[in-house]
């Protein structure tokens, strides 16, 4: 059985193997709200629910096909390794990494797919899955 100072150490240890940083965004659970001058409705702001060291792999060379309606489509999976004792992570959230040290990475978002839990854990991987190849903002549609 570990102490718990082994698994703090071990929990150390990992924490210090995170060379990247991201962020953890929720979506806001207020009801939009209608724009009289826009004539459209505003999505309340996420909220961060987590922004901090991480580590984005790919748990293989695969990708994974699937078919909506008539479409094919790739789907590309990935593991996102976060500190043991991050906040709460939530299926849907949406993880942001702000900075890596693999250029190929770049301003993807991923929408959080997986959340596995147990005992003695000395990291957090969640599966992540991308959902854009590139953070825009609402209306840069250049």
């Amino acid at each position: 059985m570990l102490t718990d100072a082994e698994l703090a150490g071990m929990r150390a240890t990992s924490a210090g193997a995170l060379p990247d940083t991201c962020s953890i965004e929720r979506a806001a659970a207020d009801p939009p709200t209608f724009n009289h001058t826009t004539g459209s409705y505003d999505l309340a702001a996420p909220t961060v629910v987590y922004d901090g060291p991480c580590r984005l792999r790919a748990p293989t060379a695969a990708q994974l096909e699937v078919i909506f309606g008539d479409s094919d489509t790739t789907r590309q999976r990935f593991v996102l390794t976060l500190p043991a004792d991050v906040p709460d992570i939530q299926l849907g959230d949406v993880a942001f990494v702000t900075s890596s040290s693999d250029p190929h990475i770049g301003r993807r978002a991923f929408r959080v797919s997986a959340v596995p839990s147990g005992s003695w854990l000395i990291d957090r991987r969640v599966g992540v899955e991308v959902i854009t190849q590139g953070r825009e903002t609402e209306g840069d549609e250049s």
